[in-house]
């Protein structure tokens, strides 16, 4: 069921204002509008070319629709997308007027997790957030680190004797999902999915055991990276990081990744990596305010 699904072909408001789907063979237009003054809005251009990649994969694909105010993206940019539970904003508009017009419109009964929304954005979810009387999981604040993609070509990695970097298996994302601080209903199959349709990496011991692991969001950034807890403090998490940069590049694509404000050693982690901080981005979540959950499966 689509959690943000009008109750008609569109869904008006007082005003008039109806929220429209986009559909797919308008993606690439919307997307390329966002090449403008890189790497600014290289979250939105990223976030609509991997639902484009998901698209192509799945045309069927569940629970994934793209939004605009009253059909007028061309305008402005302003997009609104829902992937099952998880809510992606963006408006290249001076103000946020429409973007909080859109966001008025949709369904907020399941609940979302707004997710990387820019700090130039975040006025227009906190005001309908209030205005609706939602009451927020979590809202969490990051950094948005950039290194550019010939800059990752230039980063050296060196792997211990015996240990090898490969992608991901399902089975790994299980034991991923399983020590992930972010672990929630439905996020087994969100490390799935991104396990067989995105860019990812895992270390590997001379046992072929999993030691660290990286997957690649669908915003495009570096996400879900982690050490196993019992290989801590030797240097593996870097090792995955420069990993996922020489992927991405040879891509031809720039690296980028949201780290939580508060943590130290993976912000000096990227900084030594030559990472730069360009912007500031946060992660919301909605409580629903009617009974409901996402499961570990595609429905």
């Amino acid at each position: 069921m689509n959690n943000a699904t009008p109750s008609s072909a569109d869904r008006r408001n007082s005003n008039n204002d109806s929220l429209t789907v986009i559909t797919p063979d308008k993606w690439p237009e919307l997307r390329d509008i966002f090449k403008r003054d890189w790497p600014e809005h290289l979250v939105a251009y990223h976030t609509i070319d991997n639902f484009i990649d998901w698209h192509r994969r799945d045309p069927q694909i569940k629970n994934l629709t793209f939004y605009s105010l009253n059909g007028e993206w061309q305008k402005d940019g302003t997009y609104l997308i829902v992937d099952r539970y998880q809510l992606f904003l963006y408006t290249l508009a001076t103000t946020n007027d429409v973007l909080e017009r859109a966001l008025n419109l949709l369904n907020w009964n399941h609940g979302f997790k707004i997710s990387c929304f820019l700090e130039r954005h975040r006025s227009a979810a906190i005001s309908i957030i209030e205005a609706k009387g939602l009451r927020k999981e979590y809202d969490s604040c990051t950094v948005l680190y950039y290194l550019p993609c010939k800059q990752a070509l230039e980063l050296k990695n060196t792997i211990p004797d015996g240990f090898t970097l490969k992608e991901l298996g399902q089975e790994d994302a299980i034991k991923a999902d399983a020590v992930w601080p972010n672990k929630h209903r439905g996020s087994l199959f969100f490390l799935q999915r991104l396990a067989a349709w995105n860019v990812n990496t895992g270390l590997y011991d001379e046992n072929g055991e999993l030691i660290a692991w990286s997957f690649r969001l669908q915003s495009g950034a570096l996400g879900a990276l982690q050490v196993d807890e019992r290989h801590l403090k030797r240097g593996y998490g870097t090792m995955v990081a420069i990993d996922m940069a020489h992927r991405l590049a040879h891509m031809n694509q720039d690296c980028f990744a949201f780290v939580n404000s508060g943590n130290i050693p993976s912000k000096r982690m990227f900084e030594k990596l030559g990472f730069l901080q360009i912007d500031t981005a946060y992660w919301l979540r909605t409580y629903p305010t009617e009974p409901f959950e996402w499961s570990d499966s595609c429905e």
